[in-house]
């Protein structure tokens, strides 16, 4: 029989050996969970467009991370992070990293005794390989083109502020680097000039698209603000009742907005006396411009652009008159300079991907309709106009063309603006054209938003672009075709604010393709919708 003597110390080491593997097993199962959690962390904290670097103080803050949960290490622990190549999947828009974090760490025996570790005093543990993948969303360009027609005021325009102050912080916050831009259009798209009025306030304008036929090819931005009447056809005759009117125009609009100016005032400031004036010479008295703004004109002397006693503008006045007098009258009926009968479809549909085909002319700040100063007095109400909002001084437009960008402020101003006027929706998707083009990020979107059909001689023009040239299709293949746009994806949605089937089926077959239309009626069913729509630009972390 043997002693207890002999087995006691046989006993001692078998303890020993027991207690020195489950602290081995257990520390190895901890260090398999801290593995997990430091590539989380390293993900986290670093970013794909990093494209592999551990910066320094990553490497400190997961080095502290794993020595906290083994604070009896016998020495700092060893964290290696092996990052992959970064991968592109242009279906999802998004890029991928892998991460493969691998750890050592030496413990010290619970008991020592050299027959039990051949004389080592510590142990030394490593996790497992695994893999943490980082998927980010590519920032997207994401245009907005909404219908501001008089029909969304109200209770509809009040759910599209809520729908963009929530889309708006969703977006940017799942990647700061997507830019948005917001289109509003009526008949035309109301923007602001990068001046400003003759007397600080902004100024507004009328912008679309198109690339008029041969008989309705005139100056539009020159004509915007020139009287007009068929009465006169004699070129002295027709030069001074512009003169005129843009007489009137500087007394009772830019003399009396406040702080109202003095007459001896306005004319030094905005006006030239003539020597002689009568309708024979054709020139008032007193001919009125805004002379801070210089061009070449025809004999290369320096002149002032909106003067039009220069030779350049009187040539424009002798050749265009006439036909200035015909698009007046027209879009007094069809509601728009881009109506079917002037627009040359292939040449708009071929230059749109750049600036050449698109005409802005000045909505002089006067009554909505009145066409002694707002000759197109029919389209971009969508501006605002005098009395109601404001005079020069402190005009305040309606709406106005946001252009794409990440700065929230400048997003946030759409809940400032208010709808007006007639609808064009094809209108405002082709002026949208130029206005992605200067987005360089890898997927575009475009989202169309309406309310209603378009009005009665718009729609030709949308069932134009849309049925027989294939509008959709051009823009996403145009942009495609484009390198300088760095794209790999172009997508368009139409979104109907109230319950019409006719209208989404028409968008789905003759524009967005099948899941790419729908309708929403309140905040939560259109914000819902959209966020589906952009769901794959948004990136998550997955392990």
């Amino acid at each position: 029989m043997i002693s207890f003597a002999v087995l006691l110390p046989i006993l001692m080491i078998l303890i020993a050996l027991g207690v020195n593997s489950v602290k081995m097993f257990i520390a190895k199962a901890k260090l398999s969970d801290v593995s997990a959690e430091v590539g989380l962390i390293v993900s986290a904290h670093s970013s794909v467009s990093d494209k592999g670097q551990f910066p320094p103080e990553l490497e400190s803050l997961v080095t502290h991370y794993v020595k906290n949960f083994f604070p009896e290490a016998s020495k700092t622990p060893e964290v290696v992070i092996d990052f992959s190549q970064v991968s592109t999947d242009s279906t999802s828009n998004a890029e991928y990293m892998t991460y493969h974090p691998s750890i050592k760490v030496e413990l010290p025996f619970p008991f020592y005794h050299a027959t039990l570790s051949e004389g080592a005093k510590n142990f030394t543990i490593s996790a497992t390989p695994l893999t943490v993948k980082k998927q980010v969303s590519r920032p997207v360009d994401i245009l907005f083109i909404v219908d501001f027609s008089t029909s969304q005021k109200g209770k509809k325009i009040r759910i599209l502020k809520e729908v963009f102050q929530d889309l708006t912080n969703f977006i940017l916050n799942s990647n700061p680097q997507s830019k948005i831009g917001i289109l509003p259009f009526s008949t035309g798209v109301a923007v602001k000039y990068p001046e400003t009025n003759q007397r600080g306030g902004p100024k507004a304008g009328c912008s679309v698209l198109f690339v008029p036929k041969k008989e309705w090819a005139i100056d539009y931005a020159f004509w915007g603000d020139k009287y007009v009447n068929k009465k006169y056809t004699k070129l002295t005759d027709q030069t001074y009742y512009i003169d005129e009117f843009r007489r009137k125009y500087y007394l009772e609009r830019v003399g009396k907005s406040r702080p109202a100016l003095s007459v001896d005032v306005l004319n030094k400031q905005w006006c030239r006396k003539n020597d002689v004036w009568g309708t024979n010479v054709g020139q008032t008295q007193y001919s009125c411009f805004d002379h801070r703004f210089k061009i070449s004109d025809l004999d290369g002397s320096l002149v002032a652009k909106d003067d039009i006693h220069t030779q350049r503008a009187q040539r424009i006045i002798e050749q265009q008159y006439a036909m200035a007098l015909k698009v007046r009258e027209r879009q007094r009926t069809t509601l728009t300079i881009e109506h079917d009968d002037a627009i040359d479809y292939e040449a708009t549909l071929n230059q749109m991907f750049g600036e050449e085909a698109i005409i802005t002319f000045p909505m002089l700040w006067a009554e909505r309709e009145d066409y002694s100063y707002r000759v197109y007095n029919k389209m971009c109400h969508n501006t605002g106009w005098w009395g109601k909002d404001g005079q020069l001084t402190d005009a305040r437009l309606y709406s106005w063309l946001i252009e794409l960008t990440n700065n929230a402020n400048e997003l946030h101003q759409f809940q400032d603006m208010q709808p007006q006027g007639w609808t064009s929706t094809a209108s405002g998707l082709v002026r949208s054209v130029p206005v992605m083009m200067k987005g360089t990020n890898p997927r575009k979107i475009f989202v169309v938003m309406s309310d209603g059909d378009d009005s009665s001689f718009p729609a030709k023009v949308t069932d134009r672009y849309l049925k027989q040239y294939n509008l959709c299709e051009k823009i996403r293949s145009g942009i495609l075709e484009r390198s300088q746009t760095h794209t790999d994806r172009v997508d368009i949605y139409y979104v109907s604010t109230t319950n019409s089937s006719k209208r989404v089926n028409y968008w789905k077959d003759y524009c967005t393709g099948q899941g790419n239309a729908a309708k929403a009626v309140n905040r939560q069913e259109i914000v819902s919708l959209i966020k589906g729509y952009l769901s794959d630009e948004i990136g998550n972390f997955s392990q």
